[in-house]
């Protein structure tokens, strides 16, 4: 599951990088300012309720 919402995430980013601001920002860029780990263990536990940490 980890591995699903990692590749999830990367493709979000590409994705944001496109549509955020009309592409004024690169992946890179987007990457510092949101916390990857964060967002992935929020899904996680709407996902595994209980089970997630």
């Amino acid at each position: 599951m980890l591995e699903i919402l990692a590749e999830a995430y990367l493709n979000a980013s590409n994705k944001a990088s496109l549509e955020v601001e009309e592409g004024r920002y690169e992946v890179q860029e987007l990457e510092k300012l949101v916390n990857q780990e964060e967002i992935i263990n929020r899904a996680l536990a709407l996902i595994l309720p209980g089970e997630s940490s």
